[in-house]
């Protein structure tokens, strides 16, 4: 089970590509309770490094106040420094198993590959 974390208009265009059964919940960071968590017990949270009401810290001290034992991951697409968010989570909460998920550039498609 994947819980992914974020807003509400990112969570309902990602809602439309996942089957219901899909394995993938969904839920804003406000709505985030220790109860929810425990209920749906996911081996993996996903979320953006930083969004408009919450950031990767944040989540992070949740996660661990609830005593998180999965996967934590953040995406963190324009993100210019990453291994500096990646350091300080780490440093806060060393008992999770924090990485930061960088997704690749697309190839413009007039671009030319060399080899």
């Amino acid at each position: 089970m994947i819980l992914m974390v974020g807003e509400p208009q990112l969570m309902q265009t990602l809602k439309k590509h996942f089957p219901e059964r899909s394995g993938v919940f969904f839920i804003e960071f406000a709505d985030l309770s220790r109860e929810i968590l425990t209920a749906i017990s996911p081996d993996s949270v996903v979320a953006p490094a930083i969004s408009a009401h919450f950031d990767c810290l944040e989540l992070a001290a949740f996660l661990s106040s609830a005593d998180y034992k999965g996967l934590f991951r953040v995406i963190a697409k324009d993100l210019p420094r990453p291994e500096i968010v990646r350091t300080e989570v780490r440093q806060h909460y060393p008992h999770l198993d924090f990485d930061i998920i960088i997704p690749a550039r697309p190839v413009p498609r007039n671009a030319k590959v060399m080899h």
